[in-house]
């Protein structure tokens, strides 16, 4: 069995919101506390900056339904070994519109190689989580055609995975957050080496963070095959 991360790095000064949401929330910094306890020396990591959106993360559409229910209300048996299909198109051959890229619902249906069945995990990926280390990795990241959404929405998936940070264009928006939500499908975003996986059909496991109450948590992230 191969297995691949596909959870992006935290790293001191990563790439942050867009402005003016990433000077008020702040970037990730990784700092060391030292003190003194019954004659020994210890140190205490504090990690300033960050937010549950960093890194890769998972999120609930739980707070934007009548169910009001958060991540840890998803069995972690859910989430492990989900059945998953992996639809790749080359971020080269993305449109494109207001200086970013996007997918359209027929670059997913040339992807997918066979059909999708309901209650699976669905993985778009373009190859632009190479681009994990870059600053500008918020701001250019690749959106989603409304057609597209629904599409996707149209496969009643339990979950939906990108190497995009942004699914939404911020300039001349979409509207796919209205149709998202209410669908009641997991967010797991953004992840990185989806290039890496040669395989259509594949298993995914997520792993976040055990916070009460939360909609939206830090995650490991892996699939196999």
């Amino acid at each position: 069995m191969k297995v691949i991360d596909i959870t992006g790095s935290i790293y001191n000064g990563m790439w942050n919101y867009s402005e003016p949401l990433g000077s008020m929330l702040g970037n990730f910094k990784l700092s060391t506390f030292e003190f003194e306890f019954g004659g020994e020396k210890y140190s205490l990591e504090t990690f300033e900056g960050f937010k549950a959106q960093t890194g890769t993360y998972i999120e609930s559409p739980g707070k934007y339904l009548d169910s009001l229910y958060n991540v840890s209300d998803v069995g972690i048996e859910k989430l492990y070994m989900m059945d998953a299909y992996l639809l790749f198109i080359d971020y080269e051959n993305l449109g494109e519109k207001d200086g970013k890229k996007f997918v359209r619902a027929e670059d997913l249906k040339k992807a997918e190689k066979h059909d999708i069945p309901a209650g699976a995990a669905i993985i778009v990926g373009t190859g632009y989580g190479k681009r994990w280390g870059s600053e500008d990795f918020f701001s250019k990241s690749w959106f989603f055609k409304k057609e597209a959404m629904e599409y996707i929405i149209s496969k009643k998936p339990f979950l939906l995975a990108t190497d995009s940070a942004e699914w939404e264009n911020p300039k001349n928006p979409e509207g796919i957050f209205k149709m998202f939500y209410p669908a009641d499908i997991l967010i797991l975003a953004s992840c990185i080496n989806l290039e890496k996986i040669n395989e259509y059909n594949v298993r995914l496991t997520v792993l976040p963070f055990n916070v009460t109450g939360s909609y939206i948590c830090p995650v490991r992230a892996v699939v196999s095959f």
